[in-house]
């Protein structure tokens, strides 16, 4: 069974976005997720502030936060981030 998983971050920006495929292991957190990608794409989420520590998704729709694995959440290939910049 494969341990990871393929989504797509997409960056709203001001009347266009930009998507990257990512791949994230089943087994990593909700939390360490947003962390991870946090620091790596420089997208202003205050980790401190745990109202806006979350990220939300399409395909399925859902919010990413606390301590769950992406594979409690129910996330699969294709899955879509989307981001505010």
């Amino acid at each position: 069974m494969k341990n990871t998983i393929v989504m797509i971050l997409r960056q709203h920006y001001d009347g266009y976005f930009e998507d990257t495929d990512i791949e994230v292991p089943l087994s990593i957190s909700a939390n360490d997720l947003v962390t991870a990608l946090n620091q790596g794409f420089k997208l202003g989420i205050d980790p401190e502030n745990v109202l806006d520590a979350y990220l939300r998704t399409e395909n399925p729709i859902a919010l990413v936060k606390g301590g769950k694995t992406i594979e409690e959440l129910g996330l699969y290939d294709g899955t879509i981030i989307h981001v505010k910049k």
